[in-house]
Parts: C-alpha cells; structure tokens; sequence
C-alpha cells in the first residue's frame, strides 16, 4: 500500500492526499529539515475543512499546527537541534515589530502556520528554527505533539488573575477546555473547577477519562430584557468563567454566570456573535480573549512531563495519513465522540 506523504486542503471539504512531499526550499542558516511524525486535529483544523473557520485562513493550505518530528536536516546556525524531536509555535511572528516585544501572538506581521501559511500535514516540512521547542523533557511523539494547545490554555490563563479561593467555571469539554482544568487543577490550584458540557455523550466520555472531574449541563439563562439589575444578576454564580466552546451560546452563558466583578476568559475565533453586552456592562466583568500559545512551551511541556497519563488520555483516536479523511468526516452515530485525533505519518513511539 502507497504511504501517504502529503495532506493538502484545496478547499472547504477538500482534502488532497500525495504520496510525495512537495519540493523543499534551500535551507538557510538558520532553517531546519523536519520529518513530521504527527499532527494533532484542533477545532481550527475542523472548521478549515468544513469552511466556517472564523478568522483570516487561505486555501490551499497544508494544516496542521499542532504537531511533532524529528530534524533530519540544519543549516548552520541550527545544528544543535540535528536529530532532536521538536514540535513548534502556530503563530509567525517577526521578532522585530513592537507588539512582538509585548506579546509574539499578536505580532503586526502575523501569520499562522496551517491556517495562513502552511502547516505541518506533510512529512518533510522547512521550517525557520526559531519557531521550534526541543522535547527537553522526553516527551516522546505523542505528547509533544499536544504541546501547542496546552500553551494556548497556559497562555490565557496567564491574562486572567487567578486565586487559590477561586470556584471556576469552564465550559466546553473538548480538548482546550480539559487542558484548562488541568492547568487550573494541577498548576493553578484554584479551590474548584467545574466543567459545563453540552453534549451528553462527550459529557459521558469525559466522564470516563477522568473520574473526578466536575462536570455540569448547560443551565437555562435568561435572555434580553430582564425587567430589573437583579434579574440580570441571578444566574450568576462564579467569580472566573473560562469559555473554551468557541460558540455563540457558551459565550453568552459564560456572562451569564460570571458573578458581578468577575473575570471571564475567552478562547477561540467567531465569525460574529450577538453576545450580552447588558451583561458584560451591568456585572463589570472584565473580559478577556487570548489567541496563541508562544511563550507558554516550555512551562507546559514541563506541566506535560509531570501529568503524562492524564494528558495521554486527550488523545482519544489515532489514524495513519492514509485515513485522514476520516478523522475530518462526522464521527458516526453511536461512535465514541473525539476529544483529539492524531494524524501519524511516521513511526515515533507515543
């Protein structure tokens, strides 16, 4: 059977499998030459392919930001890191512009790799090295590979002022969420953190990895037109509130919830959105987005080093490139739901 060597999204529902990896560019001193063992599938990913992804995208588009390999090649200014397993930033930045001296993630020049440029979903990919994290902390393929979106998480919870007394709301039981309660449980230390789900059978799923989380359904918020400040006030119930659904709804019931002076996180890319403004004003909540995980790498992969197992179980289903179309296609009924799903083009152990 013929390995496939390269993923390319031609369009929405698009996707083109190769046997062989496009041409490489000459290496500069400081480009690398990496093998790519695997892409990890993020809610990006997902919604490239479906066409309703909500910020600047291109197509055709080679996805994957989330991954890991292995150097087989260096320029000069980049041997150290010849035959070391790396994985890397999603964001592009310049270095040089003065947003980057604040934060990489909102450089003035930004791109994203496998959503504005291309990703990581070929085997053999060149890549500046000074977008790269060395796997420090043996890691392995696998876990390395879930570095990106756990330093999203750690990058926004950094925004928010968070306190050990704190009872935190999350809502969204997929990958980004999960990370969160981790780094919130694990590195934070906040007293709670309760998990808000949707979907039954993702609620089940989660339920089963991980046995002491706390997890609620989605209650009913009032809407518009509250006849009074109380009643604008009385579904409230927590002082931080992480919304990781990337949805219309779970943003708004994030205002909902958050008590008056609360911090509300959000995550995730809207194409537009009628979000409770009244709520926002009427509970002087601060707000916060975060986009990006440059600067948090190291820390979670250190984070990563110490809860393998728990962050092993992100992972719920893996399948060669061969059968990439499959990961992007709805998970049939009946199915177990998808937390994350590995892309292997390679043969790294997990």
């Amino acid at each position: 059977m013929t390995q496939v060597r390269d993923l390319l999204l031609t369009g929405p529902g698009e996707l083109r499998s190769s046997d062989t990896s496009p041409p490489l560019p000459a290496l500069r001193p400081d480009d690398v030459v990496v093998e790519v063992d695997r892409v990890t599938l993020c809610g990006s990913d997902h919604r490239l392919y479906d066409g309703t992804y909500g910020g600047p995208r291109s197509y055709p588009i080679r996805f994957g930001h989330e991954w890991s390999g292995r150097v087989v090649d260096a320029g000069a200014g980049a041997r150290p890191l010849l035959g070391r397993l790396v994985t890397g930033d999603c964001s592009r930045w310049c270095g040089r512009c003065p947003r980057c001296a604040a934060d990489r993630n909102v450089c003035h020049h930004i791109q994203k790799f496998g959503i504005t440029v291309d990703g990581f979903s070929t085997r053999h990919r060149t890549v500046d090295s000074r977008y790269l994290y060395a796997d420090d902390f043996d890691l392995g393929a696998g876990l390395l590979a879930l570095s990106e979106f756990f330093a999203v998480a750690h990058h926004g919870l950094c925004r928010i002022p968070l306190h050990e007394d704190d009872d935190v709301l999350v809502i969204g039981a997929g990958a980004l969420g999960l990370a969160s309660r981790l780094l919130l449980t694990h590195e934070y230390k906040v007293r709670s953190v309760c998990v808000m789900e949707a979907d039954p059978a993702k609620a089940a799923l989660v339920a089963g990895l991980f046995p002491d989380a706390v997890l609620r359904t989605p209650p009913p918020v009032g809407g518009p037109g509250a006849a009074d400040y109380a009643a604008l006030t009385k579904d409230a119930r927590y002082p931080v509130v992480v919304e990781c659904s990337g949805s219309e709804h779970g943003m708004n019931t994030a205002l909902a919830l958050a008590l008056p002076l609360g911090r509300v996180l959000c995550f995730g890319l809207r194409s537009s959105a009628n979000l409770r403004t009244d709520l926002l004003v009427a509970k002087s909540l601060t707000l916060s987005g975060s986009i990006g995980g440059t600067g948090s790498f190291r820390d979670v992969q250190a984070f990563l080093a110490d809860h393998r197992e728990e962050a092993a179980r992100l992972v719920t289903h893996r399948l060669p490139a061969g059968r990439a179309g499959e990961a992007f296609a709805p998970a049939p009924h009946g199915t177990t739901p998808r937390i994350k799903t590995q892309i292997l083009f390679g043969e790294e152990t997990q």
